[in-house]
């Protein structure tokens, strides 16, 4: 087993050198904790303000976030439990001229069993009796961008990728701020019969005072965790009819000690570099032009 503190413990000194920031970021800070400013949803400019402290950070330090979920197997009306994931996702997002945000960011997700808690090397398809090795899951270093009017736009041509996407409106009451993003994509692989779907929602719950803090850049969102997605490739399960869904929780500007274990453990065994730095790893695309 991996010793979680020691995980931990090496995860503070990039934390401790995140949460300073730089100069420019600390100036900023210190620039916003003037004055409280009240909650705005109903204009442009406010809705993208409160989407991007829930979602992301108006300033430009690491923002961590993380999902557990389970996944179903959907084959006409029954439901069949399957596997879990556990993933997170680091990022850093900056304000550009237009008013837009554009931000970087990576996922690493790990498949588990989810008696045990353990990442799944190997895997029983439970419809087919077939062990099925099972690879990471997540996405590789992108850009995207946010509009003013939160409409969200890759910022490098996917070919073959399509993609909806939105955000629906503001829900708050009383102290309780919630917002849902929405995404349905499909993908056309060449070789592949039909294309790989995938859909998914997030509803972003945080509270009203946290937005409202003086100088608050960022705040901690709960999130509950939906979607729907053809049979992954891994599982070889060829033209049978059915699809994946899964269900679970996540948070959004989480510390590092609230991920999950397994995620942690796994990581740590097979990918040690994004324990050891993941800002490091969004260097070279927050840097790069265009």
């Amino acid at each position: 087993m991996i010793d979680r503190r020691n995980v931990l413990t090496g995860l503070s000194v990039t934390g401790a050198m995140l949460a300073g920031g730089t100069p420019a970021l600390a100036a900023a800070r210190k620039g916003a904790a003037k004055a409280p400013r009240a909650l705005d949803v109903t204009s442009a400019e406010g809705r993208l303000r409160t989407f991007m402290m829930m979602r992301g950070a108006l300033d430009e330090g690491l923002v961590t976030s993380w999902v557990s979920a389970r996944y179903y197997g959907v084959v006409e009306d029954r439901m069949d439990p399957l596997f879990a994931v556990v993933s997170a996702v680091f990022s850093r997002y900056r304000q550009v001229a237009d008013g837009s945000f554009e931000a970087v960011n990576f996922e690493l997700a790990w498949f588990t069993d989810p008696v045990t808690g353990k990442a799944l090397d190997t895997y029983r398809n439970p419809y087919t009796g077939k062990d099925c090795k099972v690879p990471s899951g997540g996405y590789a270093p992108s850009k995207i961008r946010f509009g003013k009017d939160l409409s969200f736009h890759v910022m490098r041509e996917v070919p073959g990728l399509q993609m909806e996407h939105d955000v629906l409106p503001f829900d708050v009451r009383g102290d309780d701020v919630w917002v849902t993003e929405r995404s349905r994509t499909a993908m056309t692989f060449p070789g592949a019969t039909k294309a790989f779907r995938y859909s998914e929602s997030n509803t972003f719950h945080a509270k009203r005072h946290d937005l409202e803090k003086p100088g608050a850049t960022r705040v901690t969102s709960e999130v509950s965790f939906t979607n729907v997605c053809s049979w992954r490739p891994w599982l070889e399960m060829g033209d049978r009819p059915g699809h994946l869904t899964a269900t679970g929780i996540g948070r959004q500007n989480a510390t590092m000690d609230s991920i999950h274990p397994a995620w942690l453990e796994a990581t740590a065994a097979k990918r040690p570099e994004v324990l050891k730095d993941p800002a490091a790893i969004l260097q070279p695309l927050w840097d790069a032009k265009g």
